[in-house]
Protein backbone atom coordinates (compact mmCIF):
# COMPACT_ATOMS: atom_id res chain seq x y z
CA UNK A 1 0.00 0.00 0.00
CA UNK A 2 1.39 3.11 -0.93
CA UNK A 3 1.61 5.85 1.53
CA UNK A 4 3.63 9.19 3.24
CA UNK A 5 3.57 12.22 1.59
CA UNK A 6 -0.15 13.49 0.36
CA UNK A 7 -0.24 13.47 -3.41
CA UNK A 8 -0.88 17.64 -3.17
CA UNK A 9 1.82 17.60 -0.92
CA UNK A 10 3.89 15.82 -2.96
CA UNK A 11 3.06 18.13 -6.20
CA UNK A 12 3.92 21.46 -4.12
CA UNK A 13 7.23 19.94 -3.09
CA UNK A 14 8.30 18.71 -6.68
CA UNK A 15 7.16 22.26 -7.84
CA UNK A 16 9.38 24.02 -5.07
CA UNK A 17 12.16 21.91 -6.19
CA UNK A 18 11.68 22.47 -9.85
CA UNK A 19 11.39 26.16 -9.44
CA UNK A 20 14.32 26.16 -7.30
CA UNK A 21 17.13 24.81 -9.66
CA UNK A 22 15.48 27.06 -12.41
CA UNK A 23 16.12 30.29 -10.48
CA UNK A 24 19.60 28.62 -9.72
CA UNK A 25 20.15 28.14 -13.40
CA UNK A 26 18.86 31.61 -13.79
CA UNK A 27 21.07 33.15 -11.57
CA UNK A 28 24.33 31.46 -12.64
CA UNK A 29 23.12 32.61 -16.13
CA UNK A 30 22.99 35.99 -15.06
CA UNK A 31 25.89 36.10 -13.35
CA UNK A 32 27.86 34.78 -16.46
CA UNK A 33 26.23 37.37 -19.07
CA UNK A 34 27.10 40.00 -16.40
CA UNK A 35 31.36 39.57 -16.32
CA UNK A 36 32.83 42.29 -18.60
CA UNK A 37 29.83 44.70 -18.09
CA UNK A 38 30.13 46.59 -15.09
CA UNK A 39 30.68 49.93 -15.99
CA UNK A 40 33.58 51.77 -13.44
CA UNK A 41 31.45 54.85 -12.27
CA UNK A 42 34.71 57.18 -13.07
CA UNK A 43 33.85 58.55 -16.60
CA UNK A 44 30.26 58.19 -17.53
CA UNK A 45 31.03 59.01 -20.80
CA UNK A 46 32.91 56.07 -21.19
CA UNK A 47 30.51 54.27 -19.60
CA UNK A 48 27.98 54.38 -21.33
CA UNK A 49 29.85 53.75 -24.75
CA UNK A 50 31.40 50.54 -23.03
CA UNK A 51 27.67 49.98 -22.64
CA UNK A 52 26.57 50.85 -25.63
CA UNK A 53 29.23 48.03 -27.36
CA UNK A 54 27.65 45.70 -24.84
CA UNK A 55 23.97 46.30 -25.18
CA UNK A 56 22.70 42.64 -26.61
CA UNK A 57 24.09 41.35 -23.54
CA UNK A 58 22.92 44.24 -20.91
CA UNK A 59 19.79 43.29 -22.53
CA UNK A 60 20.04 39.34 -22.15
CA UNK A 61 21.02 40.01 -18.21
CA UNK A 62 18.31 42.34 -17.90
CA UNK A 63 15.61 39.97 -19.68
CA UNK A 64 17.26 36.69 -17.38
CA UNK A 65 17.42 38.57 -13.87
CA UNK A 66 13.47 39.80 -15.07
CA UNK A 67 12.23 36.18 -15.48
CA UNK A 68 14.52 34.81 -12.52
CA UNK A 69 12.56 37.40 -10.26
CA UNK A 70 9.16 36.26 -11.08
CA UNK A 71 10.19 32.96 -10.40
CA UNK A 72 11.66 33.73 -6.90
CA UNK A 73 8.19 35.82 -6.29
CA UNK A 74 6.59 32.21 -6.74
CA UNK A 75 9.02 30.37 -4.66
CA UNK A 76 7.85 32.28 -1.45
CA UNK A 77 4.66 30.82 -0.85
CA UNK A 78 6.13 27.37 -2.50
CA UNK A 79 8.50 27.29 0.60
CA UNK A 80 5.50 28.59 2.80
CA UNK A 81 3.60 25.42 1.54
CA UNK A 82 6.22 23.00 1.74
CA UNK A 83 7.31 24.40 5.44
CA UNK A 84 4.38 25.60 6.82
CA UNK A 85 4.14 22.07 8.97
CA UNK A 86 7.00 22.59 10.59
CA UNK A 87 7.37 26.07 11.26
CA UNK A 88 4.61 28.46 11.00
CA UNK A 89 5.87 31.40 11.76
CA UNK A 90 9.86 30.77 10.33
CA UNK A 91 8.02 29.64 6.91
CA UNK A 92 5.41 32.62 6.62
CA UNK A 93 8.96 34.75 7.51
CA UNK A 94 10.53 32.91 5.08
CA UNK A 95 7.97 33.33 2.40
CA UNK A 96 7.38 36.94 2.77
CA UNK A 97 11.67 37.69 2.60
CA UNK A 98 11.66 35.69 -0.87
CA UNK A 99 9.31 37.24 -2.31
CA UNK A 100 10.11 40.13 -1.25
CA UNK A 101 13.48 39.68 -2.76
CA UNK A 102 11.85 38.79 -5.85
CA UNK A 103 9.59 42.08 -6.40
CA UNK A 104 13.24 43.95 -5.59
CA UNK A 105 14.88 43.03 -9.11
CA UNK A 106 11.77 43.29 -10.92
CA UNK A 107 12.47 46.77 -9.70
CA UNK A 108 16.22 46.30 -10.69
CA UNK A 109 15.31 44.64 -13.88
CA UNK A 110 13.15 47.72 -14.63
CA UNK A 111 15.84 49.88 -13.68
CA UNK A 112 18.21 48.00 -16.26
CA UNK A 113 15.58 48.57 -19.19
CA UNK A 114 15.37 52.14 -18.41
CA UNK A 115 19.44 52.37 -18.62
CA UNK A 116 19.13 50.52 -21.61
CA UNK A 117 16.33 52.89 -23.03
CA UNK A 118 18.54 55.98 -22.42
CA UNK A 119 21.96 54.06 -23.49
CA UNK A 120 19.96 53.89 -27.27
CA UNK A 121 18.99 57.80 -26.65
CA UNK A 122 22.62 58.58 -25.63
CA UNK A 123 24.00 56.64 -28.86
CA UNK A 124 22.25 58.86 -30.99
CA UNK A 125 22.64 62.27 -29.37
CA UNK A 126 24.54 65.35 -29.96
CA UNK A 127 25.35 68.39 -27.92
CA UNK A 128 23.80 69.17 -24.84
CA UNK A 129 21.42 66.84 -25.21
CA UNK A 130 24.34 64.17 -25.00
CA UNK A 131 25.47 66.00 -21.29
CA UNK A 132 21.57 65.57 -20.33
CA UNK A 133 21.35 62.00 -21.00
CA UNK A 134 24.96 61.03 -19.39
CA UNK A 135 23.52 63.23 -16.17
CA UNK A 136 20.00 60.92 -15.88
CA UNK A 137 22.43 57.80 -17.12
CA UNK A 138 24.73 58.42 -14.00
CA UNK A 139 21.79 58.67 -11.43
CA UNK A 140 20.13 55.45 -12.64
CA UNK A 141 23.50 53.62 -12.56
CA UNK A 142 23.65 55.12 -9.26
CA UNK A 143 20.43 54.07 -8.07
CA UNK A 144 20.73 50.39 -9.44
CA UNK A 145 24.07 50.18 -7.57
CA UNK A 146 21.91 50.88 -4.30
CA UNK A 147 19.30 48.64 -5.16
CA UNK A 148 21.72 46.09 -5.92
CA UNK A 149 23.27 46.18 -2.63
CA UNK A 150 19.73 46.45 -0.82
CA UNK A 151 19.23 42.94 -3.19
CA UNK A 152 22.21 41.34 -1.26
CA UNK A 153 21.13 42.62 1.68
CA UNK A 154 17.23 40.93 1.75
CA UNK A 155 18.72 38.01 -0.27
CA UNK A 156 21.13 37.24 2.84
CA UNK A 157 18.41 37.34 4.99
CA UNK A 158 16.44 35.38 3.62
CA UNK A 159 18.81 33.09 3.31
CA UNK A 160 19.81 33.00 6.93
CA UNK A 161 15.82 32.41 7.58
CA UNK A 162 15.34 29.98 5.04
CA UNK A 163 18.44 28.35 6.01
CA UNK A 164 17.43 28.25 10.16
CA UNK A 165 13.89 26.84 8.35
CA UNK A 166 15.61 23.73 7.11
CA UNK A 167 18.14 23.40 9.96
CA UNK A 168 15.13 22.97 12.56
CA UNK A 169 12.45 21.66 10.82
CA UNK A 170 13.99 17.98 10.11
CA UNK A 171 11.77 18.56 6.41
CA UNK A 172 15.73 17.94 4.40
CA UNK A 173 19.05 17.49 4.88
CA UNK A 174 20.46 20.08 8.33
CA UNK A 175 23.47 20.54 6.19
CA UNK A 176 22.02 22.42 3.38
CA UNK A 177 20.11 24.63 6.11
CA UNK A 178 24.03 25.29 7.40
CA UNK A 179 25.12 26.10 3.60
CA UNK A 180 22.01 28.55 3.47
CA UNK A 181 22.89 30.16 7.12
CA UNK A 182 26.48 30.72 5.93
CA UNK A 183 26.11 31.52 2.91
CA UNK A 184 23.46 34.08 3.50
CA UNK A 185 25.59 35.58 6.30
CA UNK A 186 28.76 36.32 4.17
CA UNK A 187 26.84 37.52 1.06
CA UNK A 188 24.78 40.29 3.40
CA UNK A 189 27.62 41.04 5.03
CA UNK A 190 30.40 41.05 2.05
CA UNK A 191 27.95 42.70 -0.58
CA UNK A 192 28.57 46.23 0.57
CA UNK A 193 32.02 45.70 0.59
CA UNK A 194 32.78 44.48 -2.82
CA UNK A 195 31.51 41.69 -5.58
CA UNK A 196 34.80 40.98 -5.95
CA UNK A 197 35.78 40.35 -2.92
CA UNK A 198 36.86 36.69 -2.02
CA UNK A 199 34.50 35.86 0.35
CA UNK A 200 31.35 37.47 -1.17
CA UNK A 201 32.37 34.73 -4.01
CA UNK A 202 32.24 32.40 -1.17
CA UNK A 203 29.14 33.01 0.22
CA UNK A 204 27.35 33.24 -3.44
CA UNK A 205 28.52 30.30 -3.73
CA UNK A 206 27.47 28.74 -0.82
CA UNK A 207 24.06 30.36 -1.18
CA UNK A 208 23.61 28.63 -4.82
CA UNK A 209 24.65 25.51 -3.52
CA UNK A 210 22.00 25.12 -1.04
CA UNK A 211 19.64 26.53 -3.63
CA UNK A 212 20.62 23.56 -5.80
CA UNK A 213 20.55 21.16 -3.06
CA UNK A 214 17.45 22.34 -1.43
CA UNK A 215 15.67 22.15 -5.08
CA UNK A 216 17.25 18.46 -5.87
CA UNK A 217 15.93 17.30 -2.64
CA UNK A 218 12.36 18.64 -2.97
CA UNK A 219 12.22 17.18 -5.88
CA UNK A 220 13.25 13.87 -5.18
CA UNK A 221 10.82 14.02 -2.15
CA UNK A 222 7.92 15.14 -4.52
CA UNK A 223 8.87 12.26 -7.24
CA UNK A 224 9.89 9.62 -5.41
CA UNK A 225 6.57 7.72 -3.46
CA UNK A 226 7.47 6.51 -0.06
CA UNK A 227 5.37 2.58 1.26
CA UNK A 228 5.28 1.18 4.23
CA UNK A 229 5.67 -2.57 4.44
Amino acid sequence: MITGIPNKKRGIERLAGITALLISFLVITAILTALDIKPDHINIHEDLSYLGDNIDRLMLNTMIWFVAAILIILFGPLILMSFLPYGRSSAYLAAFLISTTGILYIVISINGLNMISLISDYQGSTGQETDHMASLSYFILINRTNLQLAAYTLVGISSIILGLLISSSGLLPRFIGWMAIFGGLIYASFGWIGIDHILFMVGRLLFLLALILLGSFLLLRGTVKKTDK
